[in-house]
């Protein structure tokens, strides 16, 4: 994952994140995600964002020839959206907490194939709430932190607020919990890596669990 944030002048911000998932055992790539953003500063610790996400999903489905043998398709779907959100920082001594509040828009739908291509059909819409919070502690003191190791911590958890019946037919979703370290060459520039465990709740409500590896590179200009 690629986090960027270019300050445009003191009140706007250009930002955007690019993020390439794998499949289970790093076999295949599975996600695809390249989100832009314009924010603006209320306050030195307070800001409100409007982004869209350009993403995309690689998912398999059988397919039946004309001759009738399955198949399996391998193609990339769409999964595009539309984003606001309001951040807020708050000091805590040497550390930082980040509370993120983010509303999104989608179209969901059913995956069909066609041939060797997959299609989302008949697309509904869904708003999905998330909340997270990242915490981040130099290793050393330091009042101006500029350059170091540090710890990072963060959970996220995603809520259905609108059209729940056309994603998990549940109002949660999902949660992200990560711990990590990081080292901050200098004050524009972060490296991260870290283990991240996600719940996600399914409409059959047999929960998936999944254990991450999450390599994180952070720009600020």
């Amino acid at each position: 994952m690629s986090m960027n944030t270019f300050n445009i002048n003191e009140k706007f911000t250009f930002f955007f994140d690019a993020q390439l998932r794998s499949n289970d055992k790093w076999i295949h790539p599975e996600t695809f995600i390249f989100r832009p953003a314009f924010g603006y500063a209320l306050n030195k610790n307070t800001m409100l964002s409007l982004g869209v996400a350009a993403v995309t999903n690689w998912r398999e489905l059988a397919y039946t020839s004309p001759a009738d043998e399955q198949i399996m398709v391998r193609d990339g779907v769409s999964d595009n959206r539309i984003w606001q959100q309001l951040v807020v920082n708050k000091k805590y001594g040497n550390s930082i907490l980040q509370h993120r509040l983010r509303l999104e828009e989608r179209g969901l739908g059913r995956l069909e194939t066609d041939g060797k291509e997959i299609f989302v059909r008949d697309r509904k819409f869904n708003a999905r709430f998330r909340y997270f919070t990242r915490w981040v502690k130099p290793l050393a003191p330091t009042t101006n932190f500029q350059k170091g190791t540090y710890l990072a911590l963060q959970n996220e958890f995603f809520l259905n607020t609108i059209g729940a019946r056309y994603a998990n037919n549940k109002f949660f979703d999902q949660s992200r919990t990560f711990g990590g370290f990081g080292y901050r060459l200098s004050k524009e520039f972060d490296v991260e890596l870290g283990y991240m465990l996600q719940v996600v709740v399914p409409t059959n409500n047999v929960n998936i669990t999944n254990h991450i590896a999450q390599i994180t590179t952070f720009l600020r200009l």
